[in-house]
């Protein structure tokens, strides 16, 4: 039966895309003509079918390429299709019971009427039938009572949890195919000191002409996924794909049309059998995820011995009948504590082993002849451009000249840290005490500088943010790529479920709100290319205009670099609280500058915003521009087009939570709101009681602050506010580290910074500093910063993701 989400693409038509001028003003009155069933739902099958129709009809004639290209209406409704599909996929995986032998039964007894069910199974039913009267919903209280239902909302996640980590493998497994494919020619150092080398220098400017997309060449659902989540990393995605030569791969980007050709109505993805077969040819992977199998082959990092490992130790039997299975940690591959001895030399392989192995593999190519460099090194921090020529002793490649120097006997160190027969759990912190005793040694920094003047020789502000850089590739992260893939990509889980549920995609003027969000897109890329020292929080609607754009990286890359000389990132970890605080002051400076409301909704959050701008003399007055805008928002009518519940407020996918330990276990909801920055909450309570007397001395109704629920697989848990990292994600569920902290930065701690390259000395490499150093900062959460487990190099000048 199709969809009941058909109906809004009835009536979209091709339209202009969108120019800098303002968008659309808003009106009281809401005049868009509605398509057919749209009041009521299709009242028959014939509606059904002629919806159907029309949808089809709608996606057909969207102006799309495959080939690179800046953000257009089309290519917004496009992605919108694509997140439907990967959100759709999320709900048939956490839903589908026995998957991983992880069963809802083990849960213990639950009320059906309890039991969740998929949106897309519920908006395939049709609504307000005849004589048919939908069931209660029962009331949040109740199941919040019910603790087996929200042992069940776990169960679900974990399930997703693993399909997501088997994913991020099935993508480097496609990753390596890609570069066979293309005959890609890994970086090495000399690369980067030609002007000419298309390897290095001329990688991002030059795209090459070579690779054309074809049906056959698409991946499975789940690997696009990841791709595009590691596109949504720019910085990172760049980085990745220079040091491996995949310059045809990068340049190309994600190729839209054929894309949405594979996506029905329905939002399943659906393609050819010679797809299938091209993909299982080229990966030796199945084409369905769980089809891929339960273990997989790792070699010891001690003894290189292959060892089969398990994905999951969590399945247990159907229907068990001893107590309440209650533990999905786990130790497996795809679990949070993966633990598994070697079968010949006994070490423990774990993730933390995996990382430094990674860390080792790198040095020894930058020590060997492929002359490799370490991840981290290969962009200028601040402007996120490969920089020729760059001169012998260029800031962002000491790490290079540090690690293959004899200071300390450092490269001896770190090649036997592993095999050493004294240290059975060797980690990044093994790593970190090599490089703290290099450059403890005296004038260690100017014999690796080569510095032959007299005189003390201080290391560059500039050198010590690139040992964090390359330090964060490894903290926290023991994939193949710059960041952990697996966390990214439940991160991004968050903006995609806000897209859904925010329903552009199937409202009658869906072309008019992509063609407004693109001018407000624009408008928002100059505050942060204008102003390099901030951070710019995006609203929603700007995300999706930014993600959009950011999956052509040609087109993304030379917009950004042409407008203000760097190469901008979309940060994916940011303290929470920062993340509120700049996400004010860009409401701030796009009111000052336009005149308009920025973020274009009326919960409580965004009006408390709102009225912080406004000082309380200019309030008095009555002069203050910031509260004019405000006022005209309310008066014109276009508040009460903005419910809270259907309206683009902050997009705080990125937000997390600052923590100072290695590894969660557990954490303590309550602990985690008591957590919050007291001042800044203070500061908001502050701001909610202005904005609740100005509405009331307006007549106005004030905006309320009731407590609001998450619905997660069916158990709710409370949403503290707009910005805050999601407390319904579970510590110990998922693969590699938990994806919704970032480790604080402190000098000797894990995760921390190695001695001597950090310090007031250094502030700019700070998440949030000027320029942002390239997001090799620490504590903010950067992302890139060291401990932040590896967001793709932070704002890269003052871009923070959102979602």
């Amino acid at each position: 039966m199709p969809s009941e989400r058909t109906s809004f693409f009835s009536r979209l038509r091709p339209s202009p895309d969108a120019s800098e001028t303002a968008p659309p003003a808003y009106t009281a009155e809401d005049n868009t003509p509605q398509p057919p069933g749209a009041q009521g739902g299709p009242s028959n099958a014939t509606d059904l079918e002629a919806e159907a129709a029309n949808l089809t009809a709608a996606f057909d004639n969207l102006s799309l390429s495959n080939t690179p290209g800046d953000p257009t209406v089309d290519s917004c409704l496009a992605h919108l299709k694509l997140l439907f599909a990967i959100q759709w996929m999320k709900e048939d995986v956490g839903f589908s019971d026995g998957l991983w032998g992880l069963w809802d039964s083990n849960a213990g007894p639950i009320d059906p009427i309890l039991k969740a069910r998929p949106e897309k199974e519920k908006a395939r039913e049709k609504k307000d039938e005849k004589g048919v009267e939908e069931a209660q919903e029962p009331s949040v209280e109740e199941k919040l009572r019910n603790k087996n239902l929200e042992m069940l909302s776990k169960i679900r996640e974990k399930r997703w949890a693993l399909f997501v980590a088997r994913a991020v493998d099935r993508y480097e497994a496609w990753w390596e195919a890609l570069k066979k494919m293309t005959d890609a020619v890994p970086l090495c150092e000399a690369d980067m000191v030609s002007r000419e080398s298309l390897t290095y220098a001329g990688f991002p400017s030059n795209p090459s002409p070579f690779f054309k997309w074809q049906e056959s060449m698409l991946p499975p659902l789940d690997v696009l996924m990841v791709w595009h989540t590691h596109m949504l990393n720019p910085r990172a995605f760049l980085e990745d794909a220079i040091l491996a030569g995949m310059r045809d791969f990068w340049g190309i980007g994600l190729p839209w049309d054929l894309v949405n050709k594979a996506i029905d109505t329905d939002f399943n993805y659906n393609v050819s059998p010679e797809c299938k077969s091209f993909w299982t040819g080229m990966t030796g992977r199945a084409w369905e995820n769980p089809n891929d199998p339960m273990s997989k082959t790792i070699r010891c990092p001690r003894c290189s011995t292959d060892v089969e490992v398990p994905w999951t130790t969590c399945e247990v039997p159907e229907n068990r009948t001893s107590e309440i299975f209650d533990n999905y940690s786990g130790q497996g591959y795809g679990d949070s504590q993966f633990s598994f001895p070697c079968t010949k030399c006994s070490v423990c392989l774990r993730k933390e082993l995996l990382a430094v192995d990674k860390f080792i593999r790198d040095h020894k190519l930058l020590l060997g002849p492929s002359n490799r460099p370490m991840p981290g090194t290969i962009l200028d921090p601040k402007t996120g451009r490969p920089t020729a020529p760059p001169p012998a002793r260029m800031p962002h490649t000491f790490p290079n000249r540090m690690l293959k120097s004899g200071c300390a006997a450092i490269r001896s160190t770190i090649t036997s840290i592993v095999t050493s027969r004294s240290n059975w759990n060797p980690s990044m912190e093994d790593v970190r005490q090599a490089i703290d005793a290099a450059l403890a040694e005296k004038d260690s920094a100017k014999t690796i500088d080569k510095m032959t003047t007299g005189g003390r020789y201080r290391l560059p502000a500039a050198s010590r943010v690139a040992v964090r850089k390359m330090m964060s590739r490894y903290w926290e992260n023991c994939s193949m790529f710059a960041l952990d893939l697996s966390g990214a990509v439940m991160r991004q889980g968050v903006f995609v479920e806000k897209m859904c549920q925010l329903d552009w995609l199937h409202s009658p003027s869906a072309r008019d709100t992509m063609a407004r969000l693109l001018v407000k897109y624009r408008r928002f890329m100059g505050i942060l290319t204008e102003r390099p020292g901030n951070i710019a929080v995006p609203t929603l609607d700007v995300d999706l205009a930014w993600h959009t754009h950011q999956l052509d990286p040609t087109r993304y890359y030379a917009f950004t670099v042409n407008r203000g000389g760097r190469f901008i990132d979309h940060d994916d970890k940011i303290a929470e609280n920062t993340l509120s605080e700049q996400f004010e002051w860009t409401s701030k400076v796009y009111q000052e500058l336009y005149g308009e409301v920025y973020s274009e909704c009326t919960c409580w959050y965004c009006e408390s915003i709102r009225s912080s701008l406004v000082s309380s003399v200019g309030r008095a007055l009555g002069v203050s521009k910031q509260g004019k805008v405000a006022e005209t928002f309310h008066k014109s009518g276009a508040a009460s087009l903005h419910p809270p519940s259907s309206s683009a407020h902050i997009s705080a996918h990125p937000a997390v939570l600052p923590r100072t330990r290695g590894f969660v276990n557990a954490l303590d909801p309550d602990a985690v709101t008591a957590g919050l920055n007291a001042s800044h909450n203070r500061k908001l309570d502050m701001a909610y009681l202005k904005a609740r007397d100005r509405a009331k001395k307006k007549g106005r109704e004030p905006p309320r602050r009731e407590e609001v629920y998450y619905d997660h697989w069916g158990y709710p848990y409370l949403y503290a506010a707009p910005y805050a990292y999601p407390l319904w994600w579970t510590p110990g569920l998922y693969y590699g580290w938990y994806p919704g902290y970032v480790a604080a930065c402190a000098t000797g701690a894990y995760g921390g910074c190695c001695n001597g390259t950090c310090g007031g000395g250094v502030a700019a490499g700070a998440c949030g500093g000027a320029g942002m150093a390239g997001g090799g900062g620490c504590g903010g959460g950067g992302g890139g910063g060291c401990g932040g487990g590896g967001g793709g190099g932070g704002c890269g000048g003052g871009g923070c993701g959102g979602g």
